[in-house]
This record gives structure tokens, C-alpha cells and sequence, in this order.
């Protein structure tokens, strides 16, 4: 009997340790895409949709998840992301990002239990970017801007055609100086009126566009839970927005 202890204690470590090591592999979450998506926005625009995934409990226990995090490829054209998230039979929990950025962790610790054998939704949402961003004034043509146009007694050149304050007070000057010598011709008022309507249409023109426009990739990259382990099926895509 003595001999052969050392054999059956071997047997039960063995026995252990494979016990062990499958509730290793059954101590998990598995993640997995319910919703991609590829859509486009207008700017400041509500997007009800921004994919959706849900996250089944395989651990073999009852679990709480406590953050998910998203990365997104191009943050700048949102304004903010909502992650809801629920757990079957309770309530749904928001979590909201304002000014997203690349990597955006969204608290989650209120959410319920997930129960061992079930999962939980996921939705993500948000507002699609409308701040004003400068864009740069177009180009003349070549040369265009080494010989400016000037009308002779109305416009006056460079460099008061930066500011357009002193030019118009200088154009109300020449006008008045044709008037008191008796020079003022229809062709002044008519080529003061061309030069007025170009002016109209340059600022018209603007150099500010509204909204962030671009394309972001959104994706899944760690769900922190109580236990489990390492999730599977991590990073997983939710799809591609556009904002236009």
C-alpha cells in the first residue's frame, strides 16, 4: 500500500490540475457584433445607431461588468457617444463621452449582474460633430495675386484691401473728391457698384465651414468584468460613420 501512495497522489494532482485548468478555459465573456453599421450623417445630426454588440456570460458564475472602452479612428467628428447597455429583465444603463477622443472608457459600474449563461446589449449612439472649423480661403490664380484689379478713383490697392473698414471709408473719400471737382462720371458709380458686388460675393464666400466632416471607424477593445478572465472575440469592428 505504502508503495504505490506516491502513484495515486500523482493521479489526483493530476486530476486537479485538469480540473483547474478547464474552468480556466470556461471562465470567459465572449463578445460578439450585433450590429455594424456604414451610414452617413449630416453635421449635428442624432445617430440612433452607431453599431451594437452584446456580451455573453460563460464563466460559469454571476458577473458585473464595470467599463467598456471604444476606440474610434476619427473622434473630431463627433460631439459626444453614448454606450446603453442591459442586462435581460432590468433596466438600461447610459454611459455618455462629451468631446470623444481615440480611446473613450464609458463607466458602466452601475450596471445589474449579468447572470451566468446570459448577455447583455449593447448600442452605441451619438451626435455627430457641428463646430465651425476654419478651412483655407482658395487660391487665385496664378499671378492674380502680384496684380491685383484696381478701379481707378474707387478701390484703392494694397495693403489697405486687407481691411476692409479703411478701404470703404477711402472709396467714400474718392467719391467725394470727384464730386466737389465735378468728375464724377456714371461709369465711377457703375464700376463702384461691380466693386461693391465683388466684395459682396468675397466675403459671401467665407473662409468657415460648418461641421467636421470625415469618416470614423468605431470598434470594441476591452470589457473590464468582475471575473471571468479574458474576453474573447476583442477588438471587435461596430462599422463606419461618416459625417458630411
Amino acid at each position: 500500500m505504502v508503495k504505490h501512495a506516491p502513484g495515486r497522489w500523482l493521479i489526483i494532482l493530476m486530476a486537479c490540475w485538469v480540473g483547474a485548468t478547464a474552468g480556466v478555459a470556461r471562465a470567459q465573456v465572449n463578445v460578439t457584433v450585433s450590429s455594424s453599421v456604414a451610414i452617413t450623417v449630416a453635421a449635428g445630426s442624432n445617430i440612433s445607431n452607431a453599431g451594437g454588440f452584446t456580451v455573453t456570460n460563460t464563466s460559469g458564475s454571476n458577473i458585473t461588468i464595470s467599463s467598456i472602452n471604444i476606440s474610434a479612428t476619427n473622434a473630431g467628428i463627433f460631439s459626444s457617444l453614448t454606450l446603453t447597455g442591459q442586462v435581460p429583465g432590468t433596466a438600461a444603463v447610459a454611459a455618455s463621452i462629451t468631446s470623444p477622443t481615440s480611446s473613450n472608457s464609458f463607466d458602466l459600474s452601475t450596471l445589474p449582474v449579468l447572470p451566468t449563461g446570459q448577455a447583455a446589449t449593447f448600442t452605441l449612439s451619438g451626435v455627430a460633430s457641428s463646430s465651425p472649423v476654419p478651412t483655407p480661403t482658395p487660391v487665385p490664380a496664378a499671378g492674380l495675386h502680384r496684380h491685383r484689379a484696381v478701379y481707378a478713383g474707387v478701390m484703392w490697392p494694397a495693403p489697405f484691401s486687407k481691411s476692409r473698414t479703411p478701404a470703404a471709408l477711402l472709396t467714400v473719400l474718392a467719391l467725394g473728391m470727384l464730386i466737389m471737382t465735378g468728375r464724377l462720371r456714371r461709369r465711377h458709380l457703375v464700376v463702384l457698384a461691380m466693386g461693391l458686388a465683388m466684395a459682396a460675393t468675397e466675403v459671401g464666400c467665407g473662409n468657415m465651414t460648418t461641421g467636421t466632416t470625415g469618416t470614423s471607424t468605431q470598434a470594441v477593445q476591452t470589457v473590464s468584468a468582475s471575473s471571468g478572465g479574458t474576453p474573447t472575440g476583442l477588438p471587435t469592428n461596430l462599422g463606419s460613420i461618416t459625417v458630411q
